[in-house]
């Protein structure tokens, strides 16, 4: 499979949202990243018919940051999700995003995360570290389902990989 180009709205909005010392202020969220890629790979196993704890790895590219502090143009991120998935069940569990961003400060985005058949995956994640710590981001992504790859993996050995897009991001405070 190919990476998949995504969309992340407010990505940045955490950025936007800042003053001092790195705590959340009274603003209103403002920041956008318009394009990316990412792609998620089990690292334990694959995604079979037999529900199994596995951890997940995903990296991905955010492009055309605008509306952050000074230097935010972009940024890559890398996630860890440990979830509970089989082939009608996905991935149900926690995840943890770290977004470095292309000033070269970070956030650090963590909570639950369960992504099923249905799509999209839909849900609040709190800013644990880093800039916009104190905040809450509601992400929606949208996981690339029954593709023939997926579907013959399930029959099969498993499935390994796959890609998604995200479709909106925003932040707010807690």
């Amino acid at each position: 499979m190919t990476l998949v180009r995504i969309v992340v709205a407010g990505w940045i909005a955490v950025a936007g949202a800042l003053t001092g010392a790195g705590h959340a202020s009274a603003l209103p969220p403002a920041g956008l990243c318009t394009e990316g890629e990412f792609r998620w790979t089990a690292v334990n196993g694959a995604i079979g018919m037999q529900r199994t704890l596995l951890t997940f790895a995903s990296t991905g590219v955010l492009r055309g940051c605008t509306g952050g502090p000074a230097g935010i143009t972009g940024g890559t991120f890398v996630g860890t999700h440990v979830a509970w998935s089989d082939c009608m069940h996905p991935a149900d569990g926690p995840i943890t995003v770290k977004i470095t961003w292309s000033n070269g400060q970070s956030s650090t985005l963590y909570g639950p995360w369960p992504v099923g058949l249905a799509q999209p995956a839909d849900g609040p994640l709190d800013v644990i570290d880093g800039l916009g710590r104190g905040m809450r981001a509601r992400i929606i992504a949208w996981y690339e389902m029954m593709t023939p790859e997926m579907v013959s993996g399930c029959m099969g050995s498993g499935v390994h990989t796959g890609v998604g897009r995200v479709s909106g991001t925003t932040f707010h405070t807690a």
